[in-house]
């Protein structure tokens, strides 16, 4: 058994009488909160027998002020609970470490008056040789033995009192800390910087929605305007994070449905496939005309990269519209091909793929051409899915409810009516479900 050492048992430290008064100060707190919830209460009864809007937003308010009250006095109750309920415990833990202490105080000493004794008994029977003084002396050598073992046990056992006290403080100190942090956490009431920030967010919700919703337009807008002006494409990205940015911190704090963000995330999303899909097309036009170009020339061509070039600028004839101002416009069709391939050089690379001859053949022209097409699947399958998903949000959440607004009785209360709204209900709901502010 190894030796206890006294040291290892000492008081316990804290003032559990100013912990005491310190609950007691919360108590006396939320006993003054609950009078003022009870006179609130009472104005508020009184109100109603008098017809004064003035008093009935003076009782609107005080209404809205009890329950805030009520909410504040039960943070203050448990806190005077929690913090005398632990005071009580520190308390007796230090009356039962002190009563350790002493004991083990009176009993270390033992310990080391039988080592001493020991040591002195273990040398005289090293030099005894006479069989009855040595017989006389091992005897005692046992007794003393015994004896220190005993007290090591005694010494043993009081630490283990001793730790099962301070274990028992530790205990009491996490019970406490834990349902002060409950209160705090659950009562709604607003402490943390998030809290503030969700705060100022819906003091501003108007505004800042009303930002979101110019955000969005203006992110169409530089969309729209890219097709023509590739120059832009950037800025529509820019701005459609900038919009998903706004969106994450009004969803975050429940200002608008998460259903919101996923769809301003999902502009992101495509805009950057359709982007990077853009990217990948114009370097195969740079391959293609490369290895259009290496193909004429390794047949004798004459001048085959002005042969090439005439080929790929040549698709574009007809392409020039009216010109207004210094602003030269693109004719009609060019300008449906645009938007159907969703970008000018997508457009060209379409044109380059179906009508150009010169150089085109073999398999590497083949591969490119696929690639190309590839990369062109990929910007209508992104539209889709984000035309798509905004077109079905607008229908479900706008559309159909206005519709069965405007529309005859007959029709609304008709099967297909019921049909449409019951439908349109539903996605509703699974918004509301989706509004909610993190760690509410």
């Amino acid at each position: 058994m190894s030796l206890v050492l006294p040291h290892d048992i000492a008081p316990i430290p804290g003032d559990a009488a100013g912990i005491r008064s310190k609950a007691d100060r919360f108590t006396r707190t939320a006993d003054a909160i609950l009078d003022a919830v009870d006179a609130l209460r009472t104005s508020i009864a009184q109100t109603r027998n008098h017809t004064s809007e003035a008093l009935d937003v003076l009782a609107e308010n005080a209404g809205s002020v009890s329950e805030q009250l009520s909410t504040l006095e039960s943070r203050y109750r448990v806190a005077g609970s929690a913090l005398g309920d632990f005071g009580d415990a520190l308390e007796t833990a230090q009356a039962e470490a002190r009563s350790l202490v002493d004991q083990s105080a009176q009993t270390a000493p033992n310990l080391a008056y039988y080592d001493r004794q020991i040591a002195i008994y273990t040398d005289q029977r090293t030099t005894t040789t006479d069989p009855t003084e040595l017989a006389e002396v091992t005897r005692h050598l046992t007794g003393l033995h015994s004896r220190r073992n005993n007290v090591q046990g005694d010494l043993a056992d009081l630490q283990a009192r001793f730790d099962r006290v301070v274990q028992g403080v530790r205990d009491a100190g996490t019970h406490a800390a834990g349902r002060l942090q409950d209160a705090i956490g659950g009562d709604g009431l607003n402490d943390s910087l998030w809290d503030d920030f969700s705060g100022w967010v819906h003091e501003n919700a108007e505004i800042l929605k009303a930002i979101h919703q110019v955000m969005q337009w203006v992110t169409t807008g530089l969309a729209i305007l890219s097709l023509f002006i590739p120059v832009l494409a950037p800025f529509a990205l820019a701005a459609a994070i900038l919009t998903a940015g706004l969106s994450l911190i009004l969803a975050a704090t429940g200002e608008i449905s998460w259903v919101d963000f996923a769809l301003d995330l999902l502009a992101v999303a495509t805009l950057g496939v359709a982007a990077a899909a853009t990217r990948t097309i114009s370097g195969v036009m740079t391959a293609l005309k490369g290895t259009r170009v290496a193909r004429l020339g390794a047949q004798g061509v004459s001048s085959p990269l002005r042969v090439v070039t005439g080929s790929f600028n040549g698709v574009l004839k007809g392409t020039k519209g009216a010109q207004l101002g210094g602003l030269q416009l693109p004719s009609l069709g060019w300008a449906k091909e645009i938007w159907k391939a969703k970008g000018i050089s997508n457009a060209h690379f379409l044109r380059v793929a179906e009508m150009t001859k010169a150089g085109a053949s073999g398999p590497l022209d083949q591969i490119l051409l696929g690639i190309g097409r590839q990369e062109m699947a990929k910007i209508t399958i992104a539209n889709a899915v984000r035309t798509g998903a905004t077109q079905v949000d607008a229908t479900l959440n706008e559309r159909i409810p206005q519709l069965l607004d405007l529309a005859p009785d007959a029709l609304a209360d008709s099967p297909v009516g019921n049909v449409l709204s019951n439908i349109s209900e539903g996605y509703q709901d699974i918004r509301e479900s989706a509004t909610w502010r993190v760690g509410s």
